[in-house]
């Protein structure tokens, strides 16, 4: 893949990814989000660049080769995942979150062993997805257990405290956007640090929760 092409890659992701977690925000800040919807969106999303990466791989690499025949079946695997049908409450998704999780960790994995230089770019863009998609999952698991809180003002007081986590989120998406122009492992670093920051603040109140 040239540099133009994976540039305009990155702008399109960049674009695309703000759009899903702005809409996100203003869902989840105004307390109308549906998480069993939303997640539809995220796993339709993630499918679809499942699909693109396999079409990608085809034409990247020879087939044939033993590493390449293992990807292909870890991302028809992720594909499975995927497809599941809609998770109607909190155990459900995270039933299904953890096995994409699982999933998707396996076809970085697997990807790591192609040293292809034209394949190294889509596993860059594919690591991208991967955390956005990772992070938001994390926003969803509050969504679900928003929806179980008996206190109303335990719960309004999650919303706003997670909902100044995603502003600060946004923001240091905002500025790994313009590290991407120069820089695409540096802005891979800070998207990977945005979604360890949101699974530290998620995890912190599950744990809270089970006391």
């Amino acid at each position: 893949m040239d540099t133009q092409k994976m540039e305009e890659q990155v702008k399109q992701f960049a674009k695309e990814w703000r759009t899903r977690l702005e809409d996100m925000q203003v869902q989840f800040s105004l307390g109308k989000m549906d998480a069993t919807e939303a997640f539809e969106k995220q796993k339709n999303y993630f499918r679809d660049l499942t699909v693109k990466m396999k079409s990608d791989l085809d034409k990247a690499g020879d087939s044939t080769k033993e590493n390449v025949t293992e990807l292909r079946g870890k991302l028809d695997d992720l594909f499975v995942q995927l497809s599941l049908g809609k998770a109607d409450g909190k155990d459900l998704f995270e039933e299904q979150k953890k096995k994409i999780e699982v999933s998707m960790n396996e076809v970085l994995a697997s990807a790591k062993q192609l040293y292809n230089q034209g394949f190294d770019s889509m596993l860059k863009m594919y690591d991208n997805n991967s955390n956005a998609f990772k992070t938001g999952l994390e926003i969803l698991k509050l969504q679900f257990a928003l929806g179980k809180m008996d206190s109303k003002d335990e719960a309004e007081k999650l919303r706003k405290e997670m909902t100044d986590k995603m502003n600060d989120l946004t923001a240091n998406f905002k500025n790994a956007e313009n590290l991407a122009k120069e820089n695409i492992d540096l802005w891979n670093e800070k998207m990977k640090e945005g979604f360890e920051k949101m699974k530290t603040f998620t995890d912190g109140f599950m744990k809270q929760e089970k006391k």
